[in-house]
């Protein structure tokens, strides 16, 4: 019977001490103060995956609330992200610190600190107006979704597709330069050893004419092509002059009569233009008969 009762105390003293450690550990997770009271602020988010009731709330890394409920929105209620053009499906229900003053330019995010398992809480950032509205309770604020490694692996996916594709197209364009590279290996010894051959027979023209005899001789070659160019020069403006004449007039060889004539030689030799000849100047008084033909008398018959 002593023992029975024993028992039963040691028993009692479990469940008690248990409730105690229960209370203490829900006050310690959840941050409740009994008869306490809190700020309510509702977050909307498009997507809220991690966040689940009891998840922490944070203002500038610190702790400072726990999520109260995660609830679906109605859909005829539902409003659009204007970062990420979605709809706001969910909304988290906020308890926060009553003695902290929010601003209304916060921005509330979801966050996870390190990868794996690590807990997803909502961390609000302070914004940069310091003399912005304090947010009353019960505001509606719009939400950050987390960034997800999927959102990065499906661009980088994408990416790493056309870059596939990018490499299938440049496969013609590396063969066509293979084939090049081995045309210059080819035909590239033979044109430098033309180049290098070229170079000393150049090297070996100059040599020449680098000489003082060399020089005298190219002297006179530029003198002697001076003279045929001045030459050719007066001979032209001649023929020209004649060219002229016989265009306008060509019976004038056989009966004289005006000319053009040509320029002086050393207005030719003197000029870097071309000049223009003179017009025509009658140079002998002699015309051409009216009929050049021998006219023929009509002899009356008896």
């Amino acid at each position: 019977m002593k023992e029975n009762r024993i028992n039963a105390m040691i028993a009692i003293a479990t469940v008690v001490a248990a409730v105690i450690m229960l209370a203490a550990l829900s006050f310690a997770i959840g941050k409740w103060s009994l008869g306490g009271k809190h700020t309510e602020l509702i977050i909307q988010f498009p997507n809220a995956s991690g966040v689940n009731a009891n998840s922490e709330i944070k203002y500038a890394g610190a702790p400072v609330g726990r999520v109260k409920e995660v609830r679906l929105i109605p859909r005829e209620k539902e409003t659009v992200d204007p970062l990420t053009k979605q709809y706001n499906c969910v909304e988290v229900v906020a308890e926060i610190d009553p003695q902290l003053q929010v601003g209304e330019d916060v921005k509330a995010t979801i966050k996870q600190d390190g990868l794996g398992i690590a807990a997803k809480y909502i961390l609000l950032t302070p914004g940069p107006d310091r003399d912005s509205k304090v947010l009353a309770d019960g505001a509606v604020l719009q939400g950050e979704p987390a960034f997800e490694l999927t959102d990065l692996m499906q661009p980088a996916g994408e990416a790493l597709s056309q870059a596939k594709a990018l490499l299938s197209n440049l496969s013609p364009i590396m063969d066509r330069l293979d084939g090049l590279s081995q045309t210059l290996q080819t035909n590239l010894p033979p044109l430098m050893t033309h180049a290098d051959k070229l170079m000393k027979d150049g090297d070996g023209v100059v040599a020449n004419f680098n000489t003082p005899e060399g020089r005298e001789r190219l002297q006179n070659i530029m003198a002697s092509l001076t003279v045929a160019t001045e030459n050719l020069k007066v001979v032209s403006s001649n023929a020209k002059a004649l060219t002229a004449t016989l265009a306008a007039k060509p019976w004038r060889v056989f009966w004289g009569g005006g000319t053009v004539s040509a320029p002086p030689e050393g207005d030719v030799l003197k000029s870097d233009k071309v000049i223009r000849l003179k017009p025509d100047v009658e140079v002998s008084g002699s015309k051409p008969p009216a009929d050049p033909t021998p006219s023929v008398e009509n002899k009356k018959s008896p």
